[in-house]
């Protein structure tokens, strides 16, 4: 089982960031001298170095997870398959989101409630140290703050919204050419993610 890590706690979707940076990789694939460019330029425009310096390199690593093929196709998504591609990349990075998604996100969409409960939330972070054992040591705010941060991404990615305590899963479709690309790279488990299907 892959390890998970609580260093989700500083990260945030960053759309505007990934967006720029899917443009630059697509000029230049050349990750170090992205970075370099980035920092130079405060292209993301961060608040201090040290903040650029976080948000660079981990927008970087969720576009280098992503294949050239499935970078080339991004200009083609509308906004919505856009946010979920940057998910997808999340997916990609951060262990801890991916088991979320999978654990919770897609029973949603396979049983057809679309609504994840404030209980579900709770308990998938719950049980994080009897599945992971580095989570075992991780304080009550911690846990807080991981669940903040995924619920953040949801709500960024505009695949849920508010309603009360849950999160109600939005009525997105998924385009069938970012869904065909899944299929190639042989993620099925992504799209069963997505949209409750494997087909």
């Amino acid at each position: 089982m892959k390890r998970i890590s609580a260093g989700a706690v500083k990260f945030q979707f960053w759309f505007t960031e990934f967006v720029q940076a899917m443009g630059m990789a697509n000029d230049n694939d050349d990750f170090t001298v992205l970075r370099q460019q980035i920092l130079a330029e405060n292209t993301f425009h961060a608040s201090s170095h040290a903040r650029l310096i976080t948000t660079t390199g981990v927008v970087l690593r969720r576009v280098g997870s992503l294949t050239p093929a499935m970078r080339a196709l991004f200009d083609q998504l509308d906004p919505v398959n856009q946010r979920i591609m940057n998910l997808i990349a999340i997916m990609n990075t951060e262990q801890l989101m991916y088991a979320f998604m999978y654990d919770v996100f897609r029973p949603e969409l396979i049983l057809g409630d679309r609504q994840i409960e404030a209980y579900e939330m709770a308990a998938f972070f719950k049980n994080l140290p009897l599945t992971h054992k580095e989570a075992a040591h991780w304080t009550e705010e911690t846990l807080r703050r991981l669940q903040s941060t995924v619920a953040q991404y949801l709500r960024r990615a505009q695949i849920v919204k508010d309603y009360k305590d849950t999160l109600v899963v939005e009525n997105y479709l998924l385009d069938e050419r970012l869904a065909d690309r899944l299929r190639e790279e042989n993620h099925l488990d992504y799209l069963a993610i997505l949209t409750g299907r494997t087909s």
